[in-house]
């Protein structure tokens, strides 16, 4: 473990002291830990796999990469995955281009319009059963309208026949 330590180090292209400073140890600790005189700790390799994003299981057994490797996005192949078109890709790019301003302001836009019609989408659910009410008891009281002047038109004909005859 002591010789991958300093090839670590090496790789980095770090001395000693530059190393000790990043995990908080002298520059003869350092060295004691690379030429094996002192152990390393759990507490050294933990701060080292931090500080420089070694591969515990490396800096351990020597087995794997050196180095953590970090999970990479590739626009390209996510583009290619979704099928996007060419216009969706140019949208895309153009907003990336934008400064970073524009690019939040256009957002905090978006999150306004969205919050707005979120907002009246939820009120004219709410209302819809509401409007149906109204519009139910609307039809009901033309009923009722038509029902009594069908009614007073019965009634002023009776009292028609009922004169003249």
């Amino acid at each position: 473990m002591n010789e991958r330590l300093k090839a670590m180090r090496k790789h980095l292209k770090l001395k000693q002291d530059e190393m000790g400073e990043k995990v908080k140890l002298s520059r003869s600790h350092i060295s004691s830990l690379e030429n094996g005189t002192r152990e390393i700790t759990d507490r050294i390799i933990s701060d080292v796999c931090r500080e420089f994003n070694v591969n515990e299981h490396w800096l351990r057994t020597g087995e794997g990469e050196m180095f953590i490797q970090p999970e990479t996005f590739s626009l390209d192949e996510y583009a290619q995955k979704s099928q996007l078109s060419e216009l969706e890709l140019d949208i895309i790019k153009s907003y990336m281009d934008l400064n970073k301003d524009v690019r939040q302001a256009i957002l905090k836009t978006a999150q306004h319009l969205f919050t707005k019609h979120s907002e009246i989408a939820s009120t004219v659910e709410e209302n819809n059963d509401e409007v149906d009410i109204e519009a139910e008891l609307e039809r009901y009281r033309q009923e009722l309208e038509a029902e009594k002047k069908a009614r007073m038109l019965l009634a002023s004909q009776k009292q028609k026949k009922d004169l003249t005859g």
